[in-house]
């Protein structure tokens, strides 16, 4: 049976709030994104970072994807960003990318964190 694995490495500055904000934007994420089968693992790092919010990178492992999100950011643009990194992960995962894949993930980054938020998952 396939399934998704969520890992994280928190750094001092990750709040227990921060953590538990980033799990379930992730899940909502894999289940929104129809990734619940696709065997991936997605491990999570939380930290002040300089110059950019977020990063989406392919792990060491075969369907392992290293999310990377800076701390220091409001909680919509925190969500935001979470999801903007999880439409990279879908991308990936999926093989349905398009050119750097940023123009759909910045164009949904808003419009699924408040579709999350009316769905009460936060």
């Amino acid at each position: 049976m396939k399934s998704t694995k969520i890992t994280g490495v928190w750094t001092r500055s990750s709040s227990i709030h921060e953590k538990e904000i980033a799990r379930k934007t992730i899940k909502w994420c894999i289940k929104y994104f129809g990734l619940e089968w696709h065997n991936i693992n997605i491990h999570v790092k939380i930290k002040q970072q300089k110059d950019c919010w977020g990063t989406c990178e392919e792990g060491n492992k075969d369907r392992s994807y290293i999310i990377t999100v800076d701390s220091g950011q409001s909680i919509r643009d925190f969500v935001a960003t979470i999801i903007h990194e999880m439409v990279h992960v879908k991308q990936y995962a999926t093989g349905k990318w398009k050119g750097t894949g940023e123009r759909e993930a910045e164009k949904l980054q808003y419009k699924l964190t408040d579709k999350l938020w009316k769905e009460d998952i936060l």
